[in-house]
């Protein structure tokens, strides 16, 4: 994946670390000053070749700066091996920051500083600090290779500094970029499993409903028909919120009752259901076949007849809906891996990142979920 060069990041920190650095480099001699107790109308010009300096400092690492974010910017668009890119980049800077440290200088030492600095102001400065002049006035170490010296070292510090700052944020921007790309990853791997978990319960479903149509159609015709307007609805539903994770509560309900009303057709008074929701408690969001699929674990792991009846409860307390029944095990069903309960479990948890909350007393069997709202749901 491509990714954009963060030049403007990068330009933010150079204003920022070109003046701290000015001003840390230069700082002290005020401080210097002030303790000497060197403040008169005779050291004004002291005071303004300090003020020079820290704008010179300042508008060589910016300049600095800018060499390397556009030697930076220039190597990456080009396909350099990765190690080479870094020696490349490096050799560059130090040669072209000297160059430029010393073609500035230059030009400024011959037609600005020595036309404003007098030679008065040199003066000063031998007197001032017990200092004597060479040939021509000018300061012993000023000639020779000492400046040049100087030179060297101030430009490698300064360009190191900015390598290293600049290699950091680099670093740092690609780490955000991996991170993020990362998170990416996981979220449509978690879309995934939460498609692969959905669909597992679909084919299930509509092949014992088909199984049960036919049945119907040849014992009990006049039932039939208002079992296929329930699939109908019901199917209609399932295929509108294929792609969503969550549903609205009262949708979900609305879904579950025609579960429960194909289930009343096919079973009889053998099946016995109370629905308690309040108005007012039916907002809020509910994972996709989520109350459904209670209702079918129920019907499926338990044994009921017109004589033992099944009974199915579904409430709902201080924003939890529970879908309780009475257990009246199937002797089939004792090894029951209880892949729908699990399904169920693994899909909130990727949604929300909570758990259900499952009970068995021996007489009642109660699963419990947590009505989600937007801010803790990902739909």
């Amino acid at each position: 994946m491509e990714t954009k060069f963060p030049i403007r990041r990068l330009f933010r920190v150079a204003l920022y670390t070109s003046t701290a650095i000015g001003f840390i480099t230069m700082g002290p001699l005020y401080l210097v000053v002030f303790s000497m107790g060197i403040i008169n109308t005779d050291n004004i010009a002291f005071f303004r070749l300090i003020g020079l300096a820290v704008l010179g400092i300042t508008f060589f690492v910016f300049l600095f700066w800018t060499v390397n974010i556009f030697l930076s910017y220039f190597i990456s668009k080009n396909t350099f091996p990765s190690h080479a890119k870094k020696t490349t980049r490096y050799l560059w800077s130090y040669i072209i920051c000297f160059t430029l440290f010393i073609t500035i200088r230059t030009v400024v030492r011959e037609f600005i500083v020595n036309p404003i600095i007098s030679k008065e102001i040199l003066e000063w400065k031998i007197k001032e600090f017990g200092l004597h002049s060479g040939s021509g006035g000018i300061l012993p170490y000023t000639q020779g290779v000492f400046p040049y010296l100087i030179i060297i070292f101030m430009v490698f510090s300064i360009n190191t500094v900015v390598l290293i700052i600049h290699g950091l944020i680099l670093l740092l921007e690609r780490k955000t970029i991996i991170e993020s790309e990362n998170t990416q990853l996981k979220i449509k791997n978690i879309e995934a499993t939460n498609q692969k978990l959905k669909q597992q319960l679909h084919p299930h479903f509509l092949f014992n409903s088909l199984n049960v149509l036919k049945t119907l159609i040849r014992k009990q015709p006049d039932h039939a028909e208002a079992y296929l307007k329930r699939l109908s609805d019901f199917l209609r539903a399932s295929i509108s919120y294929d792609n969503a994770n969550t549903v609205k509560f009262e949708d979900e309900l609305k879904l579950s009752l025609d579960y429960l009303e194909m289930q009343k057709i096919r079973f009889g008074n053998a099946i016995q259901f109370e629905i308690n929701i309040p108005e007012e408690s039916k907002t809020g969001l509910l994972p996709i076949f989520s109350i459904q699929l209670l209702l079918e674990n129920a019907i499926k792991h338990n044994a009921f007849t017109i004589e033992s009846p099944l009974f199915i409860k579904v409430n709902c307390h201080n924003g939890w809906i529970s879908v309780s029944n009475t257990v009246q095990p199937k002797k089939s069903d004792e090894n029951s891996p209880g892949m729908g309960l699990s399904n169920l479990s693994e899909r909130y948890k990727i949604i929300s990142g909570d758990e259900i909350i499952v009970q068995n007393n021996g007489s009642d069997f109660s699963v419990s979920i947590k009505i989600l709202t937007d801010e803790n749901s990902d739909h």
